[in-house]
């Protein structure tokens, strides 16, 4: 830029304005400004005209020195700030837009506000990766083909670390359902099952991590809980041989992680029971499915309704057998329990299956009916001490 009369002009107006000043002064003939210009002998003359009416302004834009129509007021700009440093100041920018047009009515440019936030320092960055080379998997082309599930730790109130266990439809990026545990164990993760089954059917297939209560590998893989319970669903599992493969849910984790804990810091969410409530009332149905879903390539759904004589109660839970002793008593859980229902012939040696459920109460089977047990006095470890007569 070049200060020419009190007016800033940049190189290529000077240009323009020595250049036609010569055609003026006869020392360039008209089609030698055009060639110099790379322009039409036409606007030679326009700009010719202009300069001998307005002098050098005849070179300037029209629009130099004023504000642009879309300039927003130096108000608006100073109570955005104090929105974002009062408010947002833990929101990314697209978050704080969707706030301040849902709470506020403030209708703001990506940029404007981006230009605003550097200047405050409220600008959080990008993660930043490794960048690797990957081969795109294509959506399952209907909803309820393959759903993955996962669960995520996270200081998600600010102080508790807790575990998000949610399951997202491969072909619609929909979340059936999501609750926050303390662990991401076999009997969290079956009840997340049990509600998507109860809210929209039984998935075809379900992609998983190879984590314990998953089906984890070696000596983990032999008590296998889930995939048992899955099974006997009719559900096919998959398990992901890296975190890559399975990289739609991971990345909901990276949206979850960065939009959840703002919203329930600026309702006062502490608790694990209200945060619960606000994800599954407020979160899931308001954003997530309004503004992330995406339509299924195939108006097909693969989900199946749940058999009238399956019991979800007695499929998602866990089941563990004991062998009877000689004396008809078992143990359990540091206890010994004497065989209370009456039995028509000796079954020692025989299995009794022990179900525990969602809610950590348990119940007794042999040859799949419920049998009643009773709680010997003596625990089975404990050594009898004979007495001396006197």
């Amino acid at each position: 830029m070049k200060e020419t009369g009190g007016i800033w002009m940049s190189k290529k107006g000077q240009f323009q304005l020595d250049t036609v000043s010569e055609f003026l002064q006869g020392r360039l003939s008209r089609s030698e400004a055009a060639q110099l210009l790379d322009t039409t002998e036409r606007t030679i003359t326009r700009i010719a005209r202009r300069i001998e009416s307005r002098g050098v302004m005849g070179v300037v834009h029209g629009n130099q020195g004023k504000d642009p129509w879309n300039k927003k007021t130096a108000e608006l700009k100073a109570s955005v700030i104090r929105l974002m440093q009062e408010r947002y100041f833990d929101f990314n920018l697209c978050h704080a837009l969707d706030q301040l047009k849902k709470e506020h009515g403030l209708l703001i440019e990506y940029d404007s506000l981006r230009r605003w936030c550097h200047e405050i320092g409220l600008v959080k960055r990008a993660k930043r990766r490794k960048p690797k080379a990957r081969y795109k998997r294509v959506r399952m082309p209907c909803e309820g083909l393959l759903l993955q599930l996962d669960g995520t730790p996270y200081r998600f109130n600010g102080k508790d670390e807790w575990c998000l266990i949610a399951a997202i439809d491969d072909a619609t990026s929909d979340i059936p359902y999501a609750e926050f545990f303390l662990s991401e164990d076999t009997l969290s993760c079956m009840t997340v099952l049990q509600k998507i089954i109860e809210l929209r059917g039984i998935p075809y297939a379900i992609y998983v991590d190879k984590a314990g209560c998953l089906g984890g590998t070696g000596k983990r893989a032999h008590f296998n809980q889930f995939a048992r319970a899955c099974d006997e669903l009719g559900i096919r599992i998959i398990k992901a041989s890296s975190p890559e493969a399975k990289g739609r849910i991971e990345r909901t984790w990276d949206t979850i992680q960065d939009r959840l804990p703002p919203e329930l810091r600026l309702r006062n969410i502490k608790s694990m029971p209200a945060a619960n409530h606000y994800l599954q009332t407020q979160f899931l149905p308001n954003y997530w499915r309004q503004d992330l879903r995406q339509p299924a390539k195939s108006p097909e759904i693969k989900y199946q309704p749940l058999p009238a004589n399956l019991d979800l109660r007695e499929v998602l839970c866990l089941k563990e057998y004991r062998s009877v002793a000689r004396d008809h008593t078992i143990s359990w859980q540091g206890k010994t329990y004497g065989l209370d229902s009456p039995v028509k012939y000796a079954i020692w040696g025989q299995k009794v299956e022990f179900r525990t459920y969602q809610d950590m109460s348990w119940k007794a089977f042999f040859a799949g009916r419920p049998i009643a047990l009773r709680e010997d006095s003596i625990p089975r470890h404990t050594k009898l001490v004979p007495q001396l007569v006197a």
